[in-house]
């Protein structure tokens, strides 16, 4: 090879690199993205596609169903029936913003009398109640309810912030009229925080801890440092008489900033 021809290769090699290098580094970040959560991929310290590790989304695979301790009605007055399901999340940080669920009301012969559908979320590491108010069952007479959760359910990283609040529920009083017996308390927010609105839902046990009837109750906010009362009734005479009370706050995680 000539001179002239070595020259000439020399500078065609530079140019082609000059460009070549152009191109790497303009493809590069899309040849070699980092991971993220949102890529369609499992990679990085997800532990599932996009779920897991750093990622928001928690893995289905790796969360354990809500448990579903109890479902029962609770007569109101005629045919209407409140009805209520107590459910335990026992993952430590997961939750979810917005499930849905479905009751199914059996009569004495296990024929359906009706559905209620509807979504609620699902607290961190906590045991809470659904409530589905008033429902008529016309001429059949209830023998069971059912209560689950509809798919997808789709889990998220929540730290149970709220259960660490100093919100007291104190100074509960009963009061077994005959007519309408009825429930009180008062409920203290004593942390730094204004909680946004909020449902409150009063369980009434017998001595044998069963759950008796329950109430709701929907209060819409309670600000840092400040005190509510909360009131329940109940329009007819109760089956037995509650020994015990046990009232819920059931504040959506999601609609707080902390």
């Amino acid at each position: 090879m000539s001179w002239a021809a070595k020259r000439q290769f020399k500078y065609a090699l530079g140019v082609f690199s000059f460009f070549g290098l152009i191109v790497f580094l303009f493809a590069y970040p899309y040849i070699f993205k980092d991971p993220t959560c949102q890529d369609n991929k499992q990679n990085g310290n997800e532990t599932g596609v996009d779920c897991g590790g750093n990622c928001s989304l928690m893995c289905k695979e790796e969360m354990l169903a809500p448990v579903v301790l109890w479902s029962r009605p609770f007569h109101i007055i005629e045919n209407n029936y409140n009805l209520v399901a107590y459910i335990e999340n026992r993952n430590k940080d997961g939750a979810v913003a917005k499930a849905s669920y479905e009751f199914k009301i059996y009569d004495i012969n296990n024929k359906l009398l009706g559905r209620r559908v509807g979504q609620t979320f699902i607290p961190p590491n906590q045991q809470f109640a659904v409530f589905e108010s008033r429902f008529d069952k016309g001429q059949g007479e209830i023998k069971t309810v059912t209560f689950e959760f509809l798919d997808p359910i789709i889990w998220v990283k929540k730290d149970p912030n709220l259960q660490t609040l100093p919100i007291r529920v104190h100074n509960i009083v009963f009061k077994d009229d005959k007519d309408t017996p009825n429930l009180s308390a008062i409920i203290s927010n004593d942390s730094v925080y204004d909680l946004p609105e909020f449902d409150v839902i009063a369980i009434l046990y017998d001595k044998d801890r069963n759950a008796i009837n329950a109430s709701k109750t929907q209060k819409d906010k309670l600000l840092s440092n400040t005190s509510l009362p909360v009131f329940f009734t109940w329009p007819e005479t109760l089956s037995d008489v509650p020994v015990m009370e046990d009232i819920l706050l059931s504040i959506n995680p999601f609609s707080v900033s902390f």
